[in-house]
């Protein structure tokens, strides 16, 4: 590869937050890089930690094409340290890192509105999307319509990896069609608490938005250790957990002051069976 490349990177994220079931997410700072030259033909390399397997079909190559379209051949280089099949977006940090690099090398202007579009495309549902492309805590409303939410500094961040994977084919296909009235008016209930609470810092509001009728419990069936796995992070100090989009990762929330000893309490718990990761949020997306 000759000449200098355009550069594109998009952050991982982290899908429902408990009852923000495919319209609430937040941009974690672990992201997917991706470079591009001009070529004569389509051509990806992996050189990061995490690769797709090689009967998969290449996230960061699908978004470059819906960027640019099959006709603009790229090189693309891909140094991905996103977890993948792990609920921590992956595909959506890998469409939007790989569209915004194909604009780039094409001398396009990258709109995030259209990026946006792409991928929410190819993912198939918006919230993983937004976290990507915007960045920070990110609620999509009825009209798709991204708009940004201050979250507090009141409380750290910490995500539990198990080393299985869980994609999201398999977590999705549990979730129920229908639901009775009562648990449909305690997931509105608890969306209202964890949007409040998160963005207050008041940690009261926020633990009674704790558990989810609408996708973890019948998740929770079908991998009874990510429900374990909560249930370790409250008992170690933290104030908030739950499933990180379709699982298998938790997403943990400490209070600021507390995430070291939450974190050593973990450790000690766990094992090497977790990864603990604590990255801060992502204010930035597509960069």
């Amino acid at each position: 590869m000759t000449g200098t490349p355009s550069e594109a990177s998009a952050p991982a994220s982290s899908a429902n937050l408990g009852p923000g079931f495919d319209c609430l997410a937040l941009a974690l700072e672990i992201r997917c890089r991706v470079r591009a030259w001009r070529s004569e033909r389509w051509k990806v390399r992996h050189v990061g930690r995490y690769r797709p397997p090689p009967e998969s079909a290449d996230a960061v190559l699908a978004g470059a094409r819906a960027a640019v379209g099959s006709e603009h051949p790229l090189r693309l280089e891909v140094d991905n340290h996103v977890p993948m099949g792990s609920g921590l977006g992956s595909s959506a940090a890998a469409y939007a890192a790989g569209a915004t690099a194909a604009l780039r090398c094409m001398g396009r202007p990258v709109d995030p509105n259209q990026v946006f579009r792409w991928v929410s495309t190819l993912e198939g549902h918006p919230d993983n999307a937004a976290a990507a492309v915007f960045g920070g805590l990110v609620l999509v409303d009825p009209e798709n319509r991204v708009r940004r939410l201050t979250m507090s500094d009141a409380y750290g961040l910490v995500v539990l990896v198990p080393a299985f994977r869980l994609f999201t084919s398999e977590s999705r296909s549990v979730v129920p069609e229908r639901f009775e009235l009562p648990a449909v008016v305690n997931s509105l209930s608890r969306m209202a608490a964890l949007v409040a609470g998160l963005t207050s810092g008041e940690e009261g509001v926020l633990q009674s938005a704790l558990g989810d009728e609408i996708h973890e419990t019948s998740r929770t069936r079908l991998r009874p250790s990510v429900g374990e796995l909560i249930g370790e992070a409250l008992d170690a100090g933290a104030v908030y957990a739950a499933w990180s989009g379709s699982g298998p990762s938790v997403l943990v929330f400490t209070r600021s002051s507390e995430t070291g000893r939450v974190v050593e309490t973990l450790s000690s718990s766990l094992g090497d069976q977790v990864e603990i990761v604590c990255p801060p949020m992502a204010s930035r997306g597509i960069v």
